[in-house]
């Protein structure tokens, strides 16, 4: 048995599955709390932390980050994403969504210093694990590899050994190449629902010049994934009424930031319902929606409005 001393709690690592698990008991604590009182808005009931960032704009901020008061790791931040508690990425504009994830490339380069990988993700609907509904996403530095990384880590590492090619190309090729499994596409950004997906609806969003570090792209392919996320989770949420679910950065560990061989990409997993005994006894997800269905229902509700 293995342990090692975690912020507020333990990293346990099974040596059946090579993986690590997280002992957080103080995180049974986190408020749950509505509009009033929320300790994001701004104004007197605002409490958080001293904050580590902002970007400030009109007669206030706009983005800002602080440290999370229920942390997973000595660099464990939140991003509040917006002074107002109803704001959200569908409903928003593309400048705000660009701040957004211009916010996690600037704190993810400065909290993956000492870190083997940043973790960064964004939580919407009590399903999904949300505590606090004033919009906001959430930014770790994690001082272990988690498995799925090291997994994906080796696969692109294997398959350029023996193609000379991102993995990422031959997925992005493939996925345009078939069409039937595309969401949403221009000139910067493919949206589509994987082929094997892990959830029902899931999409996955890769630029079309794949490259290792999120942190480094730039500005016209931030605006661009804005655009994608805006006109994709509008979409969704008017083919499934505002699901719960969770966005995840998926981007090179601390280290490989000029690997040739991995590329970042973000996943979105909508969560319509709950693992059952065969997930878990097989660790193998069941989709019930086939991704080239879901994939045609979100491109009929892709709005011509939000879309141009």
């Amino acid at each position: 048995m293995t342990t090692r001393t975690w912020h507020g709690g333990q990293l346990r690592w099974n040596s059946e599955t090579r993986a690590w698990s997280v002992l957080a008991t103080g995180r049974r604590d986190r408020p749950h709390v509505g509009r009033a009182g929320c300790p994001f808005c701004p104004g007197p009931g605002e409490d958080t932390p001293p904050e580590t960032w902002r970007l400030s704009g009109g007669d206030g901020w706009l983005v800002r980050t602080v440290p999370n008061r229920y942390a997973l790791s000595d660099r464990h931040e939140i991003v509040i994403e917006s002074p107002r508690h109803d704001w959200d990425i569908p409903t928003g504009t593309i400048a705000e969504t660009a701040a957004v994830l211009s916010a996690w490339q600037l704190r993810h380069r400065t909290l993956r210093k000492g870190a083997a990988q940043v973790a960064v993700f964004r939580n919407h609907g009590s399903a999904a694990g949300i505590s606090l509904a004033h919009p906001h996403s959430q930014i770790a530095g994690l001082p272990v590899l988690a498995e799925h990384a090291r997994r994906d880590l080796e696969t692109a590492r294997e398959h350029h050994a023996a193609t000379g090619r991102r993995f990422a190309d031959d997925v992005l090729a493939a996925e345009l190449a078939a069409g039937s499994r595309i969401v949403f596409a221009d000139e910067q950004i493919v949206a589509f629902s994987p082929f094997a997906a892990v959830a029902d609806y899931e999409v996955s969003f890769l630029p079309r010049r794949p490259a290792a570090d999120f942190a480094a792209a730039p500005p016209e392919t931030i605006e661009a994934l804005a655009h994608c996320l805006r006109v994709v989770l509008a979409a969704l949420q008017t083919e499934l009424g505002d699901p719960a679910y969770n966005l995840v950065l998926r981007t090179a560990p601390t280290g490989y930031e000029d690997a040739p061989f991995t590329a970042w990409s973000l996943q979105l997993v909508p969560r319509l319902g709950i693992a059952a005994g065969l997930e878990l006894a097989t660790g193998i997800p069941v989709v019930t929606v086939a991704p080239e269905t879901a994939a045609a229902r979100l491109r009929a509700r892709v709005s011509p409005t939000i879309a141009s």
